[in-house]
């Protein structure tokens, strides 16, 4: 399957900030983090951005921009360079998996 590079990028993003929000959430439930954003809502608010805007962000909706992704990143509770740990090991596999959920 070939996917335009613009969309690729795309989904890395979205694939990418679910992964840090999954953990947010796991360190949450584990007590071991109090602090971490853990809904869009949340974290909306906190990046000072439209819930809208984040949903469509973390479902690949919309293309992500810079502005945008770094509150966000921030708004959870982590650094640009835990981001892009997370979305350098995003695989080809991870992308096919995320689209075939978006088409349910």
């Amino acid at each position: 399957m070939k996917i335009e590079e613009q969309t690729y990028i795309k989904i890395k993003i979205a694939i990418s900030l679910n992964k840090l929000l999954s953990c947010s959430k796991d360190s949450i439930e584990t007590k071991e983090v109090s602090n971490y954003t853990k809904s869009y809502n949340k974290i909306a608010l906190s990046a000072d951005l439209r819930k809208a805007t984040v949903s469509d962000i973390f479902n690949a909706k919309s293309n992500c921009q810079i502005a945008s992704l770094f509150p966000i990143i921030q708004a959870m509770g982590y650094s640009i360079t835990d981001f892009a740990k997370v979305y350098d090991d995003i695989s080809d596999s991870n992308i096919k998996k995320f689209l075939s959920q978006q088409k349910k």
